[in-house]
């Protein structure tokens, strides 16, 4: 990859060096490749005015061709030669992951050199960041795979307090080795210039009472533990301008038993501070209370798992701003009542997707609804897309297609991938027969649909 983006701007051959590097990946060959690259140097018809073109290149131009790469491809041009020795060091992305590509064939390498390749990346992390020179970090990302030996004198804690020191806006920290639980520094909770942080893993979250995340806009949080429940609820209380929230439980014995947005343990939620949300993904049996309501009537994205404990909410909530909505059927409930709530309570809606390739047998769940005397606003004048996915072409079903089809004014495209039986084509014709009062709308069938695959242009 790096040779392609270096011809872009000129040619320099590189493959051997960076493929022996990769599959390798211990000091003593770096030795073995200056040799092999020393030598096709000297054939100066193959390779010297190539590099002369490469090394003419302005810094900052050699600097953004390195921050399109992964790192390791970034390092692999200090052998080059003089010129590029310190190029990497000004690169503004780090990402440094054990297990990705060519590492991933560890039973070659295992084969070869035991853990030394393990060893050897602990050591290329440590090394790698103390000569980094970046005045500012946009991303730091690790990961560390349960092959990592956990006998190495690893302080994976100076390694965040090196990128806060940078000014760092993204982190991405995936721990999955065999050792404890680890304590991250007190300073990233108060990192100024954090806008994402992402955890995951072997990572035990202790947030001190003075934490200030002020432009934080993603969390995700992913099978850590939490020193206490004070913690959780002190960094969710740390970051004013959170857009994004994602937690992910592996089990319950994370020392917390409310989670905010989400609780897949299926005790409570809640909202201790945020009250706007821009994008929401509900799973889980979650009883709301009124801050949590009044938090969900402002998205404007949301994609909803419908069962039981959630399908009341349809009734009880103006999600006045809501613009995008993707239904998932999980439970067998009659769900066409609520749904009718959802579109009358959603005044702006343009976006509605149905989701029932979840339910196994859908097609013996009873299903009830009953016209209102008043059109949903949405439908008579904002939605635009209306997608179905696993359409089974029931009665029922058919009637609420029908009606959504008759009241959509500005209906533009309205997509259904259908359920596998003998009856697609039937089904197909009877769509294709139903009145659409919007005659610019467009119908299309397919296999399975992706919800927002594509960025649709939603304004009028």
């Amino acid at each position: 990859m790096i040779e392609q983006l270096l011809l872009l701007v000129g040619s320099i051959h590189v493959e051997d060096v960076i493929l022996i590097l990769l599959e390798q990946g211990i000091p003593l060959l770096l030795k073995q490749v200056s040799r092999r690259y020393s030598s096709k140097k000297r054939q100066t018809k193959r390779i010297g005015v190539e590099e002369d073109k490469i090394s003419a290149l302005p810094d900052d131009l050699l600097v953004k061709i390195l921050s399109l790469v992964p790192t390791k491809y970034a390092v692999a041009t200090i052998i080059l030669s003089k010129r590029w020795r310190y190029i990497w060091t000004m690169v503004p992305k780090l990402d440094y992951n054990m297990n990705d590509g060519i590492h991933n064939k560890v039973g070659f390498l295992d084969f070869l050199f035991g853990n030394s390749y393990q060893r050897w990346f602990l050591r290329f992390i440590n090394e790698s960041l103390r000569v980094h020179k970046a005045p500012v970090l946009e991303k730091l990302g690790i990961e560390l795979g349960p092959r990592c030996p956990v006998d190495v004198n690893v302080d994976v804690g100076k390694w965040i307090e090196k990128a806060v020191d940078k000014r760092v806006r993204e982190i991405e920290f995936i721990l999955r080795w065999s050792a404890e639980y680890t304590i991250l520094p007190k300073s990233l909770y108060t990192c100024v210039s954090l806008v994402s942080l992402s955890l995951s893993g072997k990572i035990l979250v202790d947030v001190p009472s003075l934490a200030c995340l002020p432009f934080l806009e993603d969390l995700e949080l992913h099978s850590v533990v939490y020193k206490d429940e004070d913690s959780f609820a002190r960094l969710l209380s740390s970051c004013p301008k959170l857009k994004i929230l994602s937690v992910a439980r592996h089990d319950h014995q994370d020392n917390v038993k409310e989670i905010t947005i989400a609780d897949y343990s299926g005790d409570s939620c809640f909202i201790e501070n945020e009250t706007h949300l821009d994008k929401a993904f509900i799973s889980g049996s979650c009883y709301p209370d009124n801050k949590f309501k009044t938090c969900l009537s402002s998205v404007i994205n949301l994609e909803l798992v419908l069962n039981f404990a959630t399908f009341t909410w349809f009734n009880t909530i103006n999600f006045s701003q809501l613009l995008e909505c993707k239904i998932r059927l999980a439970d067998s409930l009659d769900w066409l009542e609520p749904l009718l709530f959802l579109l009358q309570n959603s005044p702006n809606l343009k976006i509605l997707s149905i989701d029932q390739t979840f339910i196994r047998y859908a097609e013996e769940l009873p299903l009830s609804w009953s016209l209102r005397s008043s059109v949903p606003e949405c439908l008579s004048t904002h939605l635009k897309i209306f997608e179905w996915n696993d359409y089974g072409g029931r009665y029922k079903e058919k009637e609420l297609v029908r009606y959504i089809f008759a009241k959509s004014n500005c209906l533009k495209r309205a997509g259904f991938s259908l359920k596998p039986t003998g009856r697609k084509k039937k089904m197909m014709e009877e769509l294709e027969t139903m009145y659409r009062i919007s005659t610019s709308s467009q119908l299309l069938f397919s296999t399975a649909l992706e919800y927002l695959s594509v960025q649709y242009e939603t304004s009028d």
